[in-house]
């Protein structure tokens, strides 16, 4: 059941929910178009780990060693003498830090590739960025990584120059003495042969140290390749239209849905019967939809068009009256409501009507001794009336009576406006006025004061068979319906029941009004065949005020 009322809820309210739905995706859709697009562009390097920088670890350790070596290169790639180098080669319209903004540097978890990715309105200068990035880090990388060893292969190799100078003037020596004469020139050929020799082995073990050296450097220095260039991307990544129209949509029509739910949480007024059981314990006997006249008298529905799905309304009303004054006997009954304008007048005009045409003799008393409404509703002169009645006690009752052009309906209408309306009321005339009027009706109705404003109909509800409560659907609310029934139950008189007053046909439940929606559109083809107004959306109704 509270599933339902959730449906109920949502539909009456499904203007408003669409109407946020088409602002927010609107807005969305508008703001998408005027934002200009941004392209992303992507290139990727490989890390080519020296075979050595693991230092012979198990496979744990090299993977760490990996990880950080590629966390390290993100870094260095953000670092001030990259971007400036980049914004250089390109001349780039900004500063390093506007372009360390448009760049995003990753390492994919278990791999050696570093992605860097760059986002801008131009895509052509997306992907030269993002190559050139890659470049200048790779330069930038493989000075580095030579500059270790850069010394101490300089030294080497600047030692193995000199001895090859020294074994060049040591050959050229012992050339010159090839032939020897004379035993000194063959003692120094001998000793010149022996440092030729020595220079030979020191310059062969320079030049073993030397490229031991350019092997280490070989084994121990990580490069960077390239292994895919950056595209210029076609499709900018944002901003997606319809992606964000569709987002705008659905949030617009959730947060409506939300502000319908926190409307009708913080709504106190009565909007259907099961508020009535819950709150008052009282039988809902009818449900009037809301009668559209300007004039008083066109009020009177079930005379003026007695065939209206709303006469037949008060037709199902005046059958559960007396099914539920089945034990009290049903002579006399009051009909009020917590506050004005509720339409309890209007109510009891066409209780009254619908009573005389099933044959009944009604007599509809207008009790409201402050605001009448009964002689405008049907027409007639107030100069005589309920005051008349209590205050001349030498006239017949019937002097006091008016017919009207229903047969078997007279009414007494509440003449003169007195001072002391409550006094009039509790009087013990006016205790034999009622009693008269009992004799010569088969159902009295009064038509009361509000229970709330003043004491009126408290005083006539302990002298009735019982009362009717009219609420206003949607502008009672509950705590001042409960405050007036409760009002009422401690006169001691019962209420045999609530009457919901001006529903909106198109949102009710009731069973009857299933009639009520056929009539009204085949009313309104009628109407639109004539020239008349065009018949609206049935869900459009949920926009007027409940």
């Amino acid at each position: 059941m509270e599933l339902k009322r959730y449906f109920e809820l949502i539909w009456r309210w499904a203007w408003l929910i669409l109407l946020g739905a088409i602002v927010a995706g609107g807005a969305a859709f508008i703001i998408s178009k005027n934002t200009t697009p941004v392209y992303r562009a992507q290139s990727r390097l490989l890390i080519d780990q020296a075979p050595g920088s693991s230092g012979g670890a198990n496979e744990y350790s090299q993977l760490l060693v990996a990880q950080r070596l590629a966390q390290t290169y993100v870094e260095i790639m953000k670092t001030q003498p990259v971007l400036e180098e980049t914004i250089n080669r390109l001349d780039l319209p900004f500063d390093p830090n506007r372009l360390m903004s448009r760049i995003t540097i990753s390492a994919p978890p278990d791999t050696q590739i570093l992605v860097v990715s760059v986002e801008d309105t131009d895509p052509k200068r997306a992907a030269l960025i993002a190559d050139t990035l890659g470049e200048v880090f790779i330069e930038n990388t493989q000075n580095r990584e030579s500059m270790r060893y850069a010394e101490l292969i300089t030294n080497w190799q600047q030692r193995l120059n000199t001895i090859g100078d020294d074994i060049e003037a040591l050959e050229v020596q012992v050339n010159d003495l090839s032939n020897p004469v004379t035993s000194e020139e063959q003692a120094r050929l001998s000793r010149l042969e022996t440092q030729l020799n020595e220079a030979q082995l020191r310059y062969t073990e320079a030049f073993n140290n030397l490229n031991r050296l350019q092997l280490d450097q070989a084994r121990e220095s990580s490069n960077v390749v390239p292994i895919e260039r950056a595209r210029e991307p076609q499709i900018p990544i944002r901003p997606r239209t319809t992606t964000n129209t569709l987002l705008a949509t659905i949030a617009g029509a959730m947060l409506a849905v939300g502000i319908v739910f926190l409307i009708e949480y913080l709504d106190d007024t009565v909007k259907d019967q099961d508020q009535v059981q819950e709150d008052t314990n009282l039988s809902t006997l009818g449900a009037i939809a809301q009668i559209r006249s300007d004039k008083p008298e066109e009020a009177l529905i079930t005379a003026v068009r007695p065939r209206d799905p709303i006469s037949e309304a008060y037709r199902v009303l005046r059958t559960n009256l007396s099914f539920s004054a089945v034990d009290v006997g049903l002579s006399s009954v009051l009909v009020t409501s917590s506050s004005p304008s509720e339409g309890k007048s209007t109510t009891a005009a066409n209780l009254a009507v619908v009573m005389a045409q099933a044959g009944k003799r009604v007599i509809l008393v207008d009790a409201d001794l402050r605001r009448p409404t009964q002689h405008k509703i049907f027409s007639l002169s107030n100069n005589q009336g309920l005051t008349t009645a209590i205050l001349d006690n030498q006239t017949p009752i019937n002097y006091h009576l008016q017919e009207s052009k229903i047969k078997g309906l007279r009414i007494m209408s509440s003449g003169p406006i007195p001072p002391n309306p409550a006094e009039l009321l509790n009087s013990q005339r006016m205790s034999h006025v009622l009693e008269e009027l009992k004799n010569d009706a088969d159902i009295v109705l009064f038509d009361s004061p509000p229970a709330l404003t003043v004491t009126d109909a408290a005083i006539l509800a302990t002298q009735v068979d019982g009362s009717l409560l009219v609420v206003h659907v949607g502008e009672t609310r509950r705590d001042t319906f409960m405050e007036a029934a409760e009002r009422m139950h401690k006169t001691g008189s019962p209420i045999f029941g609530v009457v919901l007053n001006r529903l909106n046909p198109a949102r009710s439940g009731y069973y009857y009004y299933q009639y009520y929606n056929t009539y009204e559109s085949q009313q309104g083809r009628q109407r639109s065949g004539k020239g008349g107004r065009m018949k609206l959306p049935k869900w459009l109704p949920g926009a007027s005020r409940r």
